[in-house]
């Protein structure tokens, strides 16, 4: 992990001006050192970052989409080559690139997300005493440093985190309250942690449960493992980071909301619910009419038979339905016409 903090460094540097040229402009109206410029600069930059990544998550929730589609799909190949792991594991690609889609891209924002969460971390880690000094970093100034440290967001400075010692929360240095630090750190934990989980069930809940045990795996990984990894971790992050990733993850249940209300269930098997692929059988048949149950006793159903057009699904049904009927009254009609013939014939005879 370490490996992976210093390597991702160089983003440091333009996150932190990202975030100095956000403050510049929010300091015009609220003060350079004030909590509204700095706690509003990050949460700006957060919605800066989700903007960019938009694209990446509607292919996110496509390739879900797809996902569900195939399932009968992989379904079959796990029954088929069951006791064969590399087969299988060889079909589900093969499976896969022919519907351009991947397990994995089920993670891919969030996986997007943490070079930039890493780079913020580092950003905000500085904005906080070192040896009692404040010093520049990634091109923000001294001041500009001292600055962030100390602005506080609902009461807490942005540099201090729930495992803050006293000395740090001095007067000196940041000049917070033990009390007030740890109770908005626990708060904005808890709501990170609650959006992350209920995001999360959105998004399965929509989808359904999915028949591929790693797509599975991945989706209870994120609706369980992720938000106890926040509640853990979170202890260590400092307010500013807290707000940053609360920012997202709240900003992740509207942008999610408005994705998936815009596009239709899915149909295992089929396409979208209503679509071509997906369509499913409709009640009142077509134009209106009932189902295939009525139209069986020959054409009552569905408007009473009537009005139905060349185009009506009931037509065939009555014709061959009424072909025995019309049989039986033309040979009633032949042996009544015969009848009438014979009681001529025996009056002509009396006469």
């Amino acid at each position: 992990m370490s490996g992976l903090y210093n390597s991702i460094g160089f983003l440091a540097a333009p996150v932190a001006f990202v975030l100095r040229g956000i403050h510049h402009v929010l300091a015009m109206v609220f003060g350079s050192g004030s909590g509204w410029a700095w706690g509003l600069s990050i949460v700006f930059l957060t919605i800066s970052v989700r903007i960019l990544l938009f694209p990446i998550f509607v292919k996110q929730i496509k390739s879900q989409r797809r996902m569900q589609e195939i399932a009968p799909k992989v379904k079959e190949l796990q029954a088929k080559h069951k006791g064969d792991r590399e087969t299988l594991n060889t079909e589900l690609m093969k499976l896969y690139k022919d519907h351009g889609t991947n397990p994995v891209s089920g993670c891919l924002p969030l996986l997007l997300q943490i070079p930039v969460f890493i780079a913020l971390f580092r950003v905000m880690n500085e904005f906080k005493p070192h040896s009692d000094q404040f010093k520049a970093a990634f091109g923000l100034s001294k001041g500009l440093i001292t600055e962030g440290a100390k602005s506080k967001v609902f009461g807490a400075p942005l540099a201090s985190s729930f495992n803050s010692s006293a000395h740090l929360l001095s007067r000196e240095l940041l000049n917070g309250n033990l009390i007030v630090v740890r109770i908005v750190c626990v708060t904005m934990i808890v709501i990170m942690g609650g959006s992350q989980f209920w995001t999360q069930r959105q998004l399965m809940s929509r989808a359904g449960a999915s028949t591929d045990p790693q797509q599975a795996q991945i989706q209870k990984t994120m609706l369980y493992v992720l938000p106890l990894f926040f509640a853990v971790a979170g202890v260590n992050f400092p307010v500013g980071v807290l707000l940053y990733w609360l920012t997202t993850n709240i900003w992740s249940m509207g942008q999610q909301a408005w994705v998936i209300k815009r596009m239709p269930p899915v149909t295992p098997g089929g396409g979208a619910a209503g679509g071509p692929k997906g369509k499913g059988p409709d009640p009142k048949g077509p134009k209106g009419k009932r189902g295939d149950g009525d139209r069986r006793d020959g054409g009552n159903g569905g408007n009473g038979g009537k009005d139905d057009g060349p185009t009506g699904d009931a037509t065939p049904q009555v014709q061959t339905a009424s072909a025995p009927a019309a049989v039986a009254t033309k040979k009633a009609a032949s042996g009544r016409a015969a009848g009438s013939r014979k009681n001529k014939n025996r009056k002509g005879g009396r006469r």
